[in-house]
């Protein structure tokens, strides 16, 4: 009887709090209208630039999944940078 009443409490609370990220927690568009116009203004001109970082990132991530090497052993794009300019 134990087993059951604590079944029914995890997924009542689990249900819940579903139920409050979906009523509470706003999407992108929801914030995105919500800006003032100069920060949605500078928000739509920076938006190319993310995606392309974002672009960048997911590449290097799927180059590095390929080699057989482990994480910590393979640089980044950006310790290569800081190497060229401290030469």
């Amino acid at each position: 009887m134990s087993f059951r009443k604590g079944l029914v409490a995890v997924t009542g609370i689990m249900g819940v709090a579903v139920l409050l990220r979906y009523t509470i927690v706003p999407d992108e568009d929801k914030i995105i209208r919500s800006l003032s116009p100069e920060l949605r203004a500078e928000y739509e001109r920076n938006k190319d630039k993310r995606r392309e970082q974002h672009d960048a990132i997911m590449a290097q991530i799927i180059e590095n999944s390929k080699s057989d090497k482990p994480i910590w052993d393979v640089s980044s794009p950006h310790a290569k940078r800081a190497d060229d300019g401290s030469k």
